[in-house]
């Protein structure tokens, strides 16, 4: 019922602001052959480090083709963000970089913007339309698949096999990857009848509400063996919860609890250093915004690229983490201060 009303307003707000652009355009003369690609970026939050590291590769990857980046930022406000499509449409942008919070809401805005004669791209989260030209993200069913593996493995060695208790913090209700998340998580954990999941929780991606939804759980479930977090953010506040409980014992330790995260920003590299968090899922957005600038290259060149473009993830640990294949992938948080 709110991405109804969401999408209501939205389809007001972007038809007019596009039809503004559209008639603007139509008054206005052909831009000189020299000038640069406008690729517009609609972001909704800067708050979180993989946003910083994904808004640095698409920097880069903008200076090396030659584009002239547009930024926006909506602040998790998926009316604004479509706003901010519009936006960008009547500043030319030509290509249209969109990272959703809610994507079912933004699409009477691409379908305006794809009508004003821009070309909409998704990044990190897929969006439910046949307008986007292409996607760049990571697989996240697979994503939750290499996480809840990494928890039966754990139950397994610690219990003799594949049995135990786990929470499941999900990622925001209604986002693409965190929906998937869970999804890979459910279609691991339901192999193994002897793993129970004794509870689950919005965790919103964010630390501080998990640590207060973890906090929750605890005083019911206090011999949890291992949580599954949609996040990093989420893995951080997972882990202050254990710590304000009393539950927390370091990674090795008999009575240790199985923290594992998403993305890998610098916390959770901190974190798997000091042997209090067992493993992320590393994204390295900087690579994922170069490889959406690259493809944008390739449009431009005349060569199609549509679907599905998938970024690897690469799986750390404290036991991994100093690698060469972990240094070959890239720890993108080393990267952004």
């Amino acid at each position: 019922m709110i991405q109804t009303k969401w999408s209501a307003k939205i389809a007001i707000v972007a038809t007019a602001t596009i039809a503004l652009a559209i008639s603007l355009a139509g008054c206005s003369t052909a831009a000189p052959a020299e000038e640069s690609i406008k690729v517009g970026y609609s972001g909704y939050t800067l708050t979180n480090p993989y946003f910083t590291g994904l808004v640095k590769g698409l920097e880069e990857g903008a200076k090396t083709q030659g584009f002239t980046l547009v930024q926006t930022n909506s602040n998790g406000d998926p009316q604004v963000q479509a706003s901010d499509i519009a936006n960008l449409v009547s500043q030319g942008c030509k290509y249209i970089i969109i990272s959703p919070a809610q994507s079912d809401a933004l699409i009477p805005a691409i379908t305006a913007a794809v009508k004003a004669g821009a070309v909409p791209i998704a990044v990190s989260d897929t969006i439910p339309s046949s307008l986007i030209k292409f996607t760049v993200a990571m697989n996240h069913v697979t994503i939750g698949e290499q996480s809840a593996q990494g928890i039966v493995d754990f139950l397994t060695k610690k219990n003799g096999s594949a049995k135990g208790t786990v929470v499941e913090m999900q990622g925001i209700a209604g986002s693409p990857a965190g929906t998937d998340r869970t999804k890979g998580f459910n279609n691991i954990i339901s192999k193994y009848p002897d793993i129970k999941v004794v509870a689950t929780a919005d965790g919103g991606f964010d630390t501080d509400k998990t640590f207060t939804a973890m906090s929750t759980i605890l005083q019911a479930h206090p011999d949890v063996e291992a949580v599954m977090n949609a996040n990093d953010s989420e893995a951080l506040g997972t882990t202050k919860a254990l710590q304000a409980s009393k539950l927390f014992y370091p990674v090795g330790d008999q009575k240790h609890i199985f923290v594992t995260g998403n993305d890998a920003p610098a916390p959770a590299i901190a974190s798997i250093r000091a042997n209090e968090q067992d493993m992320t899922v590393s994204s390295n957005p900087i690579g994922i915004g170069k490889l959406v600038m690259e493809n944008i290259a390739k449009l431009q060149a005349g060569t199609d690229v549509t679907g599905f473009v998938e970024w690897k993830g690469m799986v750390i640990t404290p036991t991994n983490i100093d690698s060469a294949e972990v240094k070959s992938y890239g720890i993108w948080a080393d990267l952004v201060g």
